[in-house]
């Protein structure tokens, strides 16, 4: 599958789009420049980014957005980094929870995945160092999946409660 084919579900998308992250790390292209900056300590740049040029297409439509987070205590730096990320995505009408490893719920698979209006699954595979190796479009019934969203969002807090612990 590739990044044309997952603009397309976004695109198609009409009450419900559902990210699940496990990872405690991810290398993705662009992202480089804005971790070292964040790193030394710069201002968090104003521009808008493509994910949130998305938001402001999607959430004005009524497409609700999440993403839910499983983290490993203590936070990694790049899931720190990544929360001001989140909480700029929040401002652009992006829902956003964390829950720590521990306390994810039974059924819940330790793999990324989009979920699109609870009816297509699309796999994430990385590499080790987190680079993107493969999405794949699941095949099987997206149930089983429909209910690891609902048991992690349950049982996930969201971004606001959260601080650099």
């Amino acid at each position: 599958m590739t990044s044309a084919n997952l603009g397309e579900l976004f695109a198609s998308s009409t009450r419900d789009v559902f990210r699940l992250e496990v990872r405690q790390s991810y290398k993705v292209a662009g992202e480089e420049a804005r971790l070292a900056a964040w790193r030394a300590g710069a201002e968090w740049p104003a521009d808008v980014t493509s994910w949130q040029e998305r938001l402001k297409l999607l959430v004005p439509r009524g497409v609700r957005m999440r993403r839910a987070h499983v983290v490993e205590l203590p936070l990694s730096e790049y899931v720190r980094w990544e929360m001001e990320s989140y909480r700029r995505n929040a401002e652009f009408g992006e829902e956003i929870r964390l829950i720590e490893a521990e306390r994810v719920p039974e059924g819940v698979p330790d793999v990324d995945f989009w979920l699109f209006d609870e009816s297509v699954v699309v796999l994430m595979r990385y590499s080790e160092e987190g680079e993107l190796v493969e999405r794949e479009l699941y095949e099987g019934h997206a149930q089983a999946y429909v209910l690891a969203r609902d048991l992690v969002w349950q049982a996930a807090r969201p971004l606001a409660s959260w601080r650099d612990e």
